[in-house]
C-alpha cells in the first residue's frame, strides 16, 4: 500500500489519509493550503501557536486540517533526517503535484531551521514526572471551639523525577473532587488520542 512506503509515521498515515483526500477532492484550494503550510512551519518553527493562527484555524474546519496533517508530515520528516528527494518524491505520491511542489519548496528553505527548533522545543518541554506517591489520612478529633469533630483530610506527598517533593494537605470531599477530574482528564486524553484531528506534541 501507498502509505506504508513513505516516510511519515505509522501513527499518522489515518489522519494525513483524511488530510490529502481533501486535497485530492480540491476542498482545500492552492491559495488556502500555503497559508497552512505557512502557519505550520511557523508553529513548529517557534514551539507553540500564535493567536492570530489559532484565530485563522478556528475560523475554517478545512484549514485546521491542511495545518495538523502539514505539521505532521514536517515533524516525521525533520525526526528522521529525511533528504529532499526523498521528501519530494513522498509527498508527491501523498498529494496532487501542486501541493507537493508548495510542501517541498517549505522543506528545503526552512529544513534546518524546523531541525534546530524541534531539538531546542523537545528538551524544553521536558517535565519532570511522577516518581513515587504517599498518602496518609488524619482525623480531626476536637477543635478548640468544638468537642467532637471527626473530620477526616488526606494528605499525598508526590516525589518527582528531578527529586523534588511536593506535598498536600485536603478535604475529604476535595480529594474526591480531584479524583473526578483526573478520571475525567484521562478520558478525555483517550478521546483526543484517537480522534483524527490530533497532532501529538505539536
Amino acid at each position: 500500500e501507498l502509505w506504508n512506503s513513505v516516510f511519515v509515521e505509522r501513527n499518522s498515515i489515518k489522519q494525513l489519509r483524511s488530510m490529502c483526500k481533501t486535497l485530492g477532492d480540491e476542498k482545500v484550494n492552492l491559495k488556502m493550503y500555503k497559508k497552512a503550510v505557512v502557519y505550520s512551519v511557523q508553529t513548529l518553527t517557534e514551539g507553540h501557536m500564535s493567536s492570530e493562527i489559532g484565530e485563522a484555524l478556528s475560523e475554517s474546519a478545512l484549514l485546521q486540517q491542511a495545518f495538523l496533517g502539514t505539521c505532521l508530515i514536517f515533524r516525521s520528516a525533520v525526526r528522521q533526517n529525511i533528504e529532499e528527494k526523498i521528501f519530494a518524491k513522498d509527498t508527491g505520491l501523498m498529494m496532487p503535484s501542486a501541493f507537493a511542489q508548495v510542501l517541498s519548496k517549505a522543506y528545503n528553505n526552512r529544513r534546518e531551521v524546523l531541525s534546530s527548533a524541534l531539538k531546542k522545543h523537545s528538551k524544553t518541554l521536558s517535565l519532570p514526572s511522577l516518581q513515587s506517591t504517599r498518602w496518609r489520612v488524619d482525623v480531626t478529633i476536637s477543635t478548640t471551639s468544638l468537642s467532637r469533630v471527626f473530620r477526616p483530610t488526606v494528605t499525598l506527598s508526590m516525589t518527582l523525577s528531578d527529586g523534588s517533593v511536593r506535598t498536600f494537605e485536603t478535604s475529604v470531599e476535595k480529594f474526591n473532587e480531584l479524583r473526578y477530574n483526573v478520571a475525567k482528564l484521562l478520558k478525555l486524553t483517550l478521546d483526543l488520542e484517537n480522534h483524527p484531528m490530533l497532532v501529538r506534541d505539536l
